[in-house]
């Protein structure tokens, strides 16, 4: 039931408005005095409250000064009841903060007429303010799904890269396993060649030589082939130093690309960073295309989360390699080409990433960075790797995604991060969402 709170220092008056609000269906209670009519607010949160303005002690007008400066009480609807010549009060009123006013001696039926236009207020605002709870809830639910969902494409992306991974260690780490055994081999040899000449200086020491001890020394010397080895040991030993190097670059950018970070932007480098993605992603675009890059020197320092970053060339990367193999298949035939550039464009870091496939059609363009939307099969793809990558570099970076596309020609992929925060300030003044340039 709507309550109602009616203050009045006059007892009769008081009993009049309570009387004619109960007949209205009100649940009603009263307080003759200021102090009062603060405590039982706070204690029973009326939908209206009808104020006398000229009470002892405390007038209306402090006292609804009052529910205003109270948080829980601020929203409740106040009418303040009043003579004829109070005009002054009335504006004090208003001004304070007061939905509306009655005068005295009033007629019921415009009290009635007031207060129920006050209780729909009140109704309205309450229903707004559990939307407004309802939305933020919803806000922040979507907030953990989109996080899980960032999380989940980047654990399922590490996952699809694994595989590559491993093959990329592979290869590095069996010719350093081939080229250790060949010159466990070798030192073998040598083990023996050195046991010979050591017993050839005793004899020679002990004055013992023989023609017998000689003939075992050279053939000693020849098994071991000291030229072949003087020749090879060196090429095994460089070419084993270099597949170490190898895993170890392979390990770092692994590490690179899935460090969480600490949720703080970083001054990261670009070219190196893409340079680890493009790396890890080898087994997925070596098939089907021939890689090209071109980093510009000049390329500063860019703030940005690296995690989140990696994750956008790789979605982009993988996206341009799908579209490829969609043109030449396994790339038996012929390959298409992958093209990642960086260049400075005034306060801003540009990437482009360019692939040779069949371009985008004209009627799913602006779907393209909608979350869930795929032109996979059902099973084969998600449809969150540009939507992911869109949210990174728009929400979280500041930045720009857009494409340049040409049906049976290829596209591009174009990410613009500022390098500066009054750069991101004035961009997103001016770019909301995406752009598409066909």
């Amino acid at each position: 039931m709507t309550k109602v709170l009616v203050v009045d220092d006059n007892p009769d008056i008081a009993a009049l408005m309570a009387r004619t609000l109960k007949d209205q269906g009100y649940e009603v209670s009263v307080a003759g005095d200021g102090w009062s009519a603060l405590e039982m607010a706070s204690a029973q949160h009326p939908d209206v409250i009808l104020l006398d303005v000229v009470m002892p002690v405390m007038n209306g007008i402090e006292v609804l000064r009052r529910f205003k400066g109270d948080a829980e009480l601020r929203a409740i609807p106040v009418i303040l009841v009043t003579v004829k010549n109070e005009d002054a009060d009335i504006v004090a009123g208003l001004d304070a903060g007061a939905h509306d006013y009655v005068t005295k001696p009033f007629k019921k039926e415009i009290l009635a007429a007031r207060v129920r236009s006050a209780v729909h207020i009140k109704q309205n605002h309450d229903r707004l303010a559990r939307i407004s709870r309802q939305l933020r809830t919803e806000i922040v639910e979507r907030q953990r799904v989109q996080h899980e969902l960032a999380r989940a494409q980047k654990l399922e992306s590490i996952g699809h890269l694994a595989a590559g991974v491993a093959h990329e260690i592979n290869t590095p780490s069996q010719y350093v396993g081939d080229n250790i055994r060949f010159l466990q081999e070798a030192f073998a040899d040598f083990d023996t060649l050195l046991d010979k000449l050591d017993g050839l200086l005793e004899a020679a020491r002990q004055g013992t030589l023989s023609d017998e001890l000689f003939a075992e020394a050279e053939a000693a010397v020849g098994k071991a082939d000291i030229g072949y080895l003087t020749e090879e040991v060196p090429k095994a030993i460089e070419q084993s130093l270099e597949g170490i190097q190898r895993v170890a670059d392979i390990v770092r950018a692994m590490k690179e690309f899935a460090h969480p970070g600490d949720g703080c932007k970083q001054a990261t480098d670009l070219n190196q960073a893409i340079q680890s993605t493009l790396m890890l992603s080898r087994n997925e675009w070596k098939y089907v295309a021939e890689l090209a890059t071109e980093f510009a020197a000049d390329l500063p320092l860019v703030p940005c989360l690296r995690g989140d970053f990696n994750q956008v060339i790789l979605n982009l990367v993988i996206n341009a390699t799908q579209a490829i193999a969609m043109v030449v298949g396994d790339g038996s035939a012929g390959k298409g080409a992958l093209t990642v550039t960086t260049r400075r464009h005034g306060d801003w870091a540009e990437i482009r990433i360019r692939d040779t496939g069949a371009g985008i059609r004209e009627d799913i363009r602006e779907k393209v960075f909608d979350p869930f939307f795929t032109t996979k099969k059902v099973g084969e793809g998600t449809g969150q790797g540009l939507a992911i990558a869109h949210s990174i570099v728009v929400a979280k970076h500041g930045g720009r995604i857009w494409f340049e596309t040409e049906v049976g020609r290829g596209t591009t992929f174009i990410v613009r991060l500022p390098i500066t925060d009054q750069a991101a300030g004035n961009e997103a003044g001016r770019f909301k969402t995406a752009e598409v340039v066909c």
